[in-house]
């Protein structure tokens, strides 16, 4: 089963994640607000981690191939399998987000703040989510002008022979990546939408409150980051490997290291996605005593 490897790295991967949370978690609380919005934080997002999980096992065989042994024609679906754990990781934290828990109480207390979608969101990840975006739209792009009229593949010619190699990331493969991916761009805008809109926690500690929609953020950059990191760093390796056979054979040429590097590229942007999912979201401060 080819795909399995790649499968059983995000599943580890995703439950170190949850480990790590687990054991380096903040403080008690002592407010019963800020208690239960942390308990339902928690649960939105080890939901989250098992829905995209569950959905990287599925795509693969989504052609119907389940039991078969192998995996769906083309390729097309194990590729997608880094978006489709970012797609659902994203969705159901959306759903833990629109089901925050609402302030309770004769006498509430609420600042008046004006709060965009990337307020909360730090700035790293922000930033991260941006670069991983656009590297994952040019592989994509570049890949398409380069690879053969099918889009699987990418040759070269001489007078008296001819080459070719693949798969390679051209429009066969990167059509359903950019439509994946621009639908996970836009279940990432609505639910930092949502992080920034929902209610506030009720808290006499005006830090706690900005620690937690900052962590809500996070969580919600941090899977989705991961996602496109990973998509990327496929198609470059791929991309890489096709590039680097081609550029190898008899007849050498400049693609032979060119795709070497591409390939290598690719690795670095894997092994930057395993530790963006695995970054601990913020943590909350400890909070003061509540007055008597």
């Amino acid at each position: 089963m080819a795909g399995l490897p790649l499968l059983l790295v995000l599943a580890v991967t995703a439950l170190v994640g949850i480990g790590v949370a687990v054991v380096r978690r903040s403080p008690p609380s002592r407010e019963g607000s800020v208690a239960a919005a942390r308990r339902h934080a928690t649960t939105a997002s080890v939901g989250a981690v098992a829905a995209g999980v569950l959905a990287a096992l599925v795509v693969p065989f989504s052609d119907g191939s389940w039991g078969t042994g192998e995996p769906a024609s083309g390729g097309r679906e194990l590729m997608l399998v880094p978006l489709a754990f970012g797609i659902a990781h994203t969705v159901v934290l959306t759903v833990g987000e629109l089901t925050w828990p609402r302030p309770a109480g004769q006498v509430r207390r609420a600042r008046l703040v004006r709060r965009g979608p990337l307020d909360a969101a730090p700035a790293g990840l922000v930033r991260s989510a941006g670069a991983a975006v656009v590297l994952a739209v040019l592989t994509v792009v570049v890949g398409a002008l380069v690879a053969d009229g099918d889009g699987r593949g990418i040759s070269r010619s001489g007078e008296l022979w001819a080459r070719s190699s693949g798969p390679f990331p051209g429009w066969f493969y990167g059509g359903p990546a950019l439509a994946g991916l621009a639908l996970l761009v836009a279940l990432v805008g609505a639910a930092l939408w949502v992080v920034a809109t929902r209610a506030a926690v009720l808290t006499a500690d005006d830090r706690i409150e900005a620690a937690l929609r900052s962590a809500s953020a996070h969580r919600v950059l941090r899977g989705a980051t991961a996602a496109v990191l990973l998509l990327a760093g496929g198609l470059l390796g791929v991309a890489g490997t096709a590039a680097h056979s081609l550029g190898s054979g008899p007849t050498p040429s400049p693609l032979g290291p060119v795709g070497a590097a591409v390939a290598v590229l690719g690795l670095a942007c894997v092994a930057a996605g395993l530790v963006v999912l695995c970054r601990r979201a913020p943590g909350v401060p400890a909070d003061q005593p509540v007055p008597a």
